[in-house]
């Protein structure tokens, strides 16, 4: 374990709207984390974790096995092995503190001290023991979302892990599932992303009662290749990230398309094979650029730009 300072970038703003379209909404890159000051580079990062309660941002270094914080001007606070959960995809922070984590194994959760010592596996009322995580999530109360694509189902549990809701089953429309790559939560819904059904993005209430969805596995800007993570901005809008398209789509509650972001590139903005979403609480937006090794952290600047078209 090192706590070290980790180099930042300020950034000026770039360009982020794909193929020269238009932009309805100006995001500015404002930090990338790229290295650990003492571990070297990060390699295939998918998964980041904004910690509101603390105001830190957890990356998971899938390619390095490391679990890393940083500040949110990403300022290294320091790293840790992650020997029991191998090739990190998806971290959470509890109400505790302590750390959550899913790696390649899929079928357990790991929970690791904030210095990454293994500390037992989560033992989760309801899900049967043949579960397959394909995600894990929290919200600002400390409720944890779990999607195993075993069942089909979303899982949801209170900061003392009791059982609060499960919904969903296996299957192919509305309100099953079969790959569950990302859930966010707001006081009002729950949003569900797969990446083999349709609707791409499926919205429940807070009773697990599906309410609408939206996006196919087709072509077009609303549509989806490989939904990989979603995530709440500060206004409320759903963030979706696209690993196969390479992009970051923007839709507001009710799922129309507001812009679409990133590109295929490892210029400021560009991404590749992104794979986590993150937004924190004072609205900056990071994203695991998987396929550049590195995070790129965003900020909104100005209002959408007025008859801009879509």
């Amino acid at each position: 374990m090192k706590r070290a300072a980790s180099a930042i970038a300020v950034l000026a703003t770039a360009a982020l709207a794909i193929g020269g379209e238009r932009s309805r909404v100006e995001l500015k890159p404002v930090a990338i984390l790229t290295s650990h000051l003492y571990e070297g580079p990060l390699r295939g990062p998918r998964g980041v974790f904004a910690d509101s309660r603390r105001g830190e941002v957890w990356v998971a270094d899938t390619g390095n096995n490391l679990l890393a914080v940083f500040t949110p001007d990403a300022m290294e606070l320091f790293a840790c092995r992650a020997a029991s959960a191998p090739e990190p995809i998806r971290i959470v922070v509890d109400a505790q503190g302590r750390l959550l984590v899913v790696g390649n194994q899929r079928g357990v959760i790991r929970v690791l001290s904030p210095r990454g010592e293994y500390l037992s596996d989560l033992a989760l009322p309801g899900i049967g023991k043949d579960a397959v995580f394909g995600t894990i999530a929290a919200d600002t109360e400390g409720n944890l979302y779990v999607g195993d694509n075993e069942s089909g189902q979303v899982f949801v549990y209170g900061p003392d892990f009791k059982l609060k809701l499960k919904f969903g089953e296996r299957g192919s429309g509305q309100g099953e599932f079969q790959s569950i790559s990302g859930i966010a939560a707001d006081a009002e819904n729950i949003f569900v992303v797969d990446q083999q059904i349709t609707p791409s993005v499926q919205v429940f209430d807070r009773r697990g009662n599906f309410v609408r969805g939206w996006g196919k596995h087709d072509m077009g800007v609303d549509n989806f290749s490989l939904p990989e993570g979603v995530a709440i901005d500060a206004k409320g809008r759903v963030l979706v990230v696209d690993a196969l398209r390479h992009e970051i789509k923007l839709f507001d509650r009710d799922g129309k398309f507001i812009d679409r972001f990133g590109g295929l590139g490892s210029r400021l903005g560009q991404i590749a094979f992104p794979g986590g979403v993150a937004v924190d609480a004072r609205g900056r937006i990071y994203i695991a650029d998987r396929g550049n090794d590195r995070v790129q952290v965003f900020e909104e600047i100005g209002e959408p730009g007025e008859g801009a078209a879509p």
